[in-house]
């Protein structure tokens, strides 16, 4: 029965396929003649009079002219028409929404470069017409600059922090909104919104979603609190990935290749292949990416006997259907996976030396992500309709150095007791305990965690013409997730845990997030030059979760928790957002922006904690932005003020054996981001500025081992300052000719706790790197070399210290020569 139902589902799509009516052939038609005149005016009025909305660059279609359009003529022949020996064309860019493009690649007609389409609003819009706090990286970008990953993004995006925080993971924060508990940057693959597993520590916002940067289109990152556009919601700011989608009209591919040759550690080798193939002609494609990339260590390992330890493999595979039966209907298809191995931890200890780390232990971690997604596109008339389900699962094995917490354990009165009473002893007896630590030492944490969810959002907007532009949604997702930690005793001679596992102690954890809104956003054109915007998203969510202690740890007290036990919180609410916009002349935009930020609370699973410590609340924050860009002039500058209450953060156990979740007082972030691009003859620069002051705005207490924060205390692992300098030289106005470029990548200093009281106080001092290019492209071939951190800077990102161990230090790769090339086919 199932084989017939899906015999039939197949040959309806084939159906609809062969009939879906052919372009020209549509009932559309103009119902008045359009006169000869300015193309602009044109398209104006052809757009006003049909269901197609038609984005353009004002300068590009400047002094063109268009023929007489008669009355009755087919809509989509009247398109053409309009363009016809202007030397542009249309490109569709979604159902009901066209781009007009110049026929050729042509070299910019303005001194910034050519405007381009983004989806930020979650419709099709002009870059120069996009008034909100969005910077675009591009294919472009990403290829000459050699961003392969998440890591390399803060390399162009100073307003994008990351901090490492064990293998494979990194924190984002987006204007200084960093905290443990739920991320606060939306992490969108595609459509769909993506969280990683929170571990014990509930923490999903220490391992960001990460993906190889290979066939992208581009990456938006979108800054402030986004709810009244986005189901999911963020309170800092959304980074969203958009990956390539298959071609109907013509079959390409591409394969590339890189190695690369870093001092004092092991080579780079990496390959890429895409092929995109058209099943139907302009109505059916299939499109396929598989990349594979090993990154060698740096960190050796003189104690356990081994250089170059750190290596990272990364493998990724990504296959995508389009059908696209009408000009108004589109559906995609994407199946993507994604695994990672970090063969160490890959920090160095500061007591060791630059990239030396003499641990007892190897920690070993692996990551892999399958996602599969469904976006449905549909123009009905004057409506677009976009609706997305997604399902992922993502398995994370992490592995920790956990010696030194249980080395720590040598003095605690509560082990001790623990210790006795197991051997059948009373009270307290020193020896048992220093040999029972002793048989359990060296020790890794082994987490196994897993986490599954399903989401879908439903969205409708109507065409963008006219003075009234809205769009309405709404999201729902179930996550479910488990992870459990494992106290285990390594091999002291290879720091891999012993085979079969000699368990100190094992945990269990279950949680599950469920959450759903609704939202909607409205624009309304006041004057020609003024624009009110008005948004809310109604929300609520349930988490729970739930512990059990199969084998207790005796030394770290594991045995607190009540197995079986299951906590629950729930809450619901609202965010709003309201602005002005502003357009004056022909190309800058300036934006006042007031909008809220929300983030769900949740249950911590951890031994020997209150009722009242049980639970931590939402955090909440305000923002207040105003800023101006102007397109023809390639800069921006905004200024914001961000109120942020009851903020979730990290505090730590008594024995520095668990991290938990808690809120603090109150955080105030003032800020200024500036950019600027300038294309001058063959030569472009661009800088962008980020300066951010995030502080306590009262005294609160911290956590155990930390101390009372106080006022005016800045934000852990947050520089004040971040600066990103670039600039190419083309050597001729040739599309083929060489490119050479340089940039410049700055931090400034910041500390690793609130304050100097935490016994685990670092200062990070600030750090630079400058990467050198060289580029030739000579259809089909393009060739690159670079120099990464040319000048072998330490450049340190992170310096951790906790009762797992002091001063660990992630940092720059050292300089690194890479050499790629790539052939494309068509």
């Amino acid at each position: 029965m199932r084989g017939n139902t899906l015999a039939v589902v197949l040959a309806a799509v084939l159906a609809v396929t062969c009939v879906a009516p052919a372009r020209g052939e549509g009932t559309a038609r103009v119902p008045v003649t359009i006169p000869a005149g300015r193309t602009e005016a044109t398209l104006a009025r052809l757009t006003a009079e049909g269901d197609e909305q038609i984005l353009f660059d004002p300068a590009l279609v400047r002094g063109r002219r268009s023929p007489v359009i008669p009355r009755g003529m087919p809509l989509s022949l009247a398109l053409e028409r309009a363009l016809d020996g202007t030397g542009l064309r249309f490109r569709r860019v979604g159902p009901g929404v066209l781009v007009v493009v110049p026929v050729a690649a042509a070299e910019p007609a303005v001194a910034t470069g050519p405007d381009v389409v983004v989806t930020a609003l979650r419709r099709p819009t002009l870059l120069s017409k996009t008034n909100t706090s969005l910077v675009l990286v591009s294919a472009e970008t990403i290829a000459a600059r050699r961003l392969t990953d998440q890591q390399s993004l803060a390399k162009v995006l100073p307003e994008l922090a990351l901090t490492p925080t064990g293998p494979l993971q990194r924190r984002l924060a987006i204007r200084g909104v960093s905290g443990t508990g739920e991320g606060t940057v939306g992490v969108y693959l595609g459509e769909t919104p993506v969280s990683a597993p929170g571990g014990t520590s509930a923490d999903p916002a220490a391992m960001a979603p990460d993906v190889d940067l290979v066939d992208i289109e581009r990456i938006e990152l979108l800054k402030g609190p986004q709810g009244t556009l986005y189901g999911a919601s963020s309170m800092g700011g959304t980074l969203r990935t958009l990956f390539r989608r298959p071609d109907v009209a013509a079959t390409t591919g591409e394969v590339a290749a890189e190695g690369g040759l870093t001092a004092r550690g092991a080579p780079i080798r990496a390959v890429s292949a895409v092929l995109n193939v058209p099943l139907v002609a302009d109505r059916l494609a299939v499109r396929g990416v598989i990349a594979r990339r090993r990154t060698g260590g740096v960190i050796d390992n003189a104690l356990l006997g081994y250089r170059d330890g750190d290596a990272v493999t990364r493998e990724s595979e990504r296959l995508a259907l389009a059908w696209m039966p009408t000009a108004s209907f589109r559906l995609d298809l994407l199946a993507l996976t994604q695994r990672q191995r970090a063969d160490d931890a890959g920090a160095w200890r500061g007591e060791d030396g630059r990239d030396r780390a003499n641990t007892a232990t190897r920690p070993r971690s692996t990551s892999a992500l399958s996602l599969g997604s469904a976006t449905l596109q549909w123009s009905p008339s004057s409506l677009r309709v976009t609706a997305t389900a997604s399902h992922y699962r993502w398995t994370f094995v992490r592995e920790l150095d956990f010696s030194a917490v249980i080395q720590r354990q040598r003095d605690d009165a509560g082990a001790c007791i623990r210790v006795t009473a197991a051997a059948g002893g009373i009270g307290c007896d020193r020896a048992a305990l220093t040999a029972y630590v002793d048989a359990r030492s060296p020790s890794l944490l082994h987490q196994p965690m897993q986490l599954r969810s399903t989401s879908g959002e439903l969205r409708v907007s109507n065409s963008g013409v006219g003075p009234w532009r809205w769009t309405a949604g709404m999201f729902a997702e179930h996550r479910v997730e488990t992870t459990a930690s494992f106290t285990l005793r390594a091999d002291p001679v290879t720091g891999a845990a012993t085979r079969p596992f000699d368990i100190t102690g094992l945990r269990l954890l279950g949680s599950s997030l469920d959450q759903q809104a609704v939202y909607a956003e409205v624009e309304r054109d006041l004057t020609s030059a003024l624009t009110a915007v008005a948004g809310a998203r109604l929300f609520r969510y349930v988490r729970a979760g739930d512990g059990a202690v199969p084998v207790a740890n005796l030394l770290t007290g594991t045995g607190g928790i009540a197995s079986g036990a299951r906590y629950r919180t729930a809450a619901g609410g609202s965010n709003l957002k309201t602005a002005l916009n502003w357009r004056v002349g022909e190309d800058t935009l300036a934006r006042l922006v007031v909008s809220e930020g929300f983030r769900p609370g949740g249950v911590n699973i951890t031994p020997e904690l209150t009722e009242a410590e049980r639970v931590y609340h939402a955090d909440h924050l305000w923002s207040y932005e105003i800023g101006v860009r102007s397109h023809r002039l390639g800069a921006e500058l905004a200024a914001f003020h961000i109120d942020w209450d009851d903020t979730i953060v990290a505090a730590n156990s008594v024995n520095g054996a668990f991290l938990y979740n808690t809120n603090l007082a109150s955080v105030d972030i003032n800020g200024i981001e500036a950019l600027a691009s300038r294309v001058v003859g063959p030569a472009r620069v661009s800088a962008a500025l980020t300066w951010v002051d995030a502080r306590l705005a009262a005294d609160t207490l911290l956590g155990t081992s930390d101390g009372v924060g106080q006022r005016g205390d800045r934000l852990p692992n947050i520089p004040s300052v971040t600066l990103a300098l670039s600039a190419e030289l083309r050597l001729s106005r040739s599309l083929s000719s060489p490119v050479a470029g340089a940039a410049l990548a700055f931090a400034g200093a910041t500390q690793s706790t609130f304050n100097q009281s935490s016994s685990y106080y670092e200062r990070i001092s600030r750090r630079a790197t400058v990467d050198l290019y060289a580029q030739w492209t000579a259809r089909p071939w393009s060739v690159r070399l670079g120099i990464d951190n040319t000048f072998d800077a330490r450049a340190v990102t992170r310096i951790q210290s906790s009762a797992f161990g002091e001063q660990q230090v992630y940092a720059a790769r050292p300089r690194t020569v890479t050499l790629s090339a790539t052939v494309s086919f068509q």
